[in-house]
């Protein structure tokens, strides 16, 4: 299977998702926003996988290459081949199925639980827990596309993720960070200038990693395996 990987910022990369696909036999063809790669115009590989980033949905002047990454969401979901979106790749699979991005009430930054709020209907679904403590970097969120399946909800975010059928998975969490990740994203990220409940320290961010991080990996793991079979 060969996999397209959308990345919008040097931040926000396939981290600990890489080896994982990897290991799968999957090729990985990426495609890097922040170094002016162009947007792919048709949906050439079998499966495609849109990262976090730095470009919020919510203002007026978006960047050119939102609204061809859009397109390219459709042709892929038109060819009925498999998606994921994590983060702002989330925001902009959601944007793509017509539904509305808008900001949160609150922003979300560190260990937060999210809890499934349907009964798994495909092997995909299941191969998530009803519930775990998982990485999150956002102050945006999505409506559920007309359609989807809501999947998880946190205290702070009610749409932490939904799925079309089988194949496409929007997920408003950061399954594929690992500790460069989450170091990277505490020592560079705009987002740590903001304020709210749902903002956690980072010591209290970096105190999480051993805690909550060996489990993300075995649910980033399982997830994949299944999204996107051998």
């Amino acid at each position: 299977m060969r996999v397209l990987v959308i990345q919008h910022s040097a931040a926000d990369s396939l981290a600990g998702a890489a080896s994982v696909i990897s290991e799968l036999g999957h090729e990985i063809i990426t495609v890097r926003i922040d170094r002016h790669h162009p947007i792919p115009e048709s949906a050439d590989c079998d499966a495609m996988i849109m990262l976090g980033g730095p470009y919020p949905l919510t203002v007026a002047n978006r960047p050119d290459w939102i609204a061809n990454e859009q397109d390219l969401v459709r042709r892929y979901m038109d060819a009925g081949k498999r998606i994921l979106g994590i983060c702002l790749g989330a925001q902009i699979l959601a944007s793509a199925m017509g539904a509305p991005v808008r900001r949160n009430p609150q922003p979300e930054l560190g260990w937060h639980t999210v809890r499934r709020t349907a009964v798994p209907s495909s092997t995909v679904d299941a191969s998530l827990p009803s519930q775990m403590t998982v990485f999150q970097w956002h102050r945006d969120t999505f409506d559920i596309p007309h359609g989807a399946k809501h999947l998880y909800e946190s205290d702070g975010c009610r749409n932490q993720a939904f799925s079309l059928g089988e194949h496409v998975y929007g997920l408003q969490f950061h399954l594929e960070a690992d500790l460069r990740t989450i170091k990277t994203f505490l020592a560079v990220s705009k987002y740590r200038q903001l304020t709210g409940k749902g903002i956690q320290t980072g010591a209290e961010i970096m105190a999480g990693i051993d805690r909550y991080l060996p489990d993300q990996r075995k649910h980033m793991s399982s997830f994949l395996a299944h999204l996107l079979p051998c």
